[in-house]
């Protein structure tokens, strides 16, 4: 995110790609966008469609609540990192970092440890990567990337949730950030951009819930229907 929006200076964990430049172009775009929506994940339809992002994608998921989200994650995780070889950057909002910790640990079985060690794992809470830092989150996307590239990685997964422009109230910024973002890209690198139903629902605008929608790829997951007044 842009600087205009930091309230301060505040660094990352230390990491070999903190000070790079990368962006975060992930998108797979169709004017005539087509909402496809899907039962939560009781129903293993999300996992399901999740497996067939393809690099260059952009995605907004709409969840209903913090178990279903942890159970998409989790899983989604685990498999990027052991069978697809990708780095996986989470920034959480609604739960905090050693949370997302935690259930990874907990559900899936991820030796989270061992993978942040190696860089293959980053956890960032998101209002501190959107408005916290003087790293911009498009460049540090780009960074993680070209190193994925270096190492042999296949891509990189970002699973961000946007509460925290809802928390600031930044509504207007949130709007702009993802409509910056190109239709389509060739980088290997999938975006998941995650909503909280309420949210989505409730604190967007008719006008900015379809923009939304517009700048985001042509299959839309949603965990539950979204309400547009």
């Amino acid at each position: 995110m842009v600087s205009r929006h930091n309230k301060q200076s505040v660094n990352f964990a230390p990491s070999k790609h903190s000070t790079k430049k990368f962006q975060h172009i992930m998108i797979n775009n169709n004017n005539n966008t087509n909402l496809t929506l899907t039962p939560s994940f009781g129903n293993k339809t999300i996992l399901e469609k999740l497996k067939r992002v393809r690099q260059g994608s952009h995605y907004i998921v709409v969840y209903p609540d913090l178990l279903t989200l942890r159970k998409i994650y989790s899983q989604y995780t685990r498999r990027q990192i052991k069978e697809k070889k990708e780095i996986v950057l989470i920034l959480p909002h609604y739960e905090t970092t050693d949370m997302v910790r935690y259930a990874l640990f907990e559900l899936p079985k991820i030796d989270v440890r061992k993978y942040e060690k190696q860089d293959f794992l980053l956890i960032i809470d998101s209002a501190r990567a959107y408005f916290g830092s003087s790293i911009d989150v498009v460049a540090f996307v780009k960074s993680l990337v070209n190193y994925a590239d270096q190492i042999g990685k296949n891509g990189v997964s970002v699973l961000a949730d946007m509460g925290s422009f809802f928390h600031y109230n930044k509504l207007n910024d949130l709007i702009e950030y993802e409509s910056s973002l190109p239709p389509r890209s060739d980088i290997k690198a999938k975006g998941l951009c995650l909503y909280n139903k309420d949210d989505f629902n409730w604190r967007l605008s008719r006008i900015q819930k379809k923009k939304l929608l517009e700048h985001h790829g042509r299959e839309l997951l949603i965990t539950t229907t979204p309400t547009i007044k």
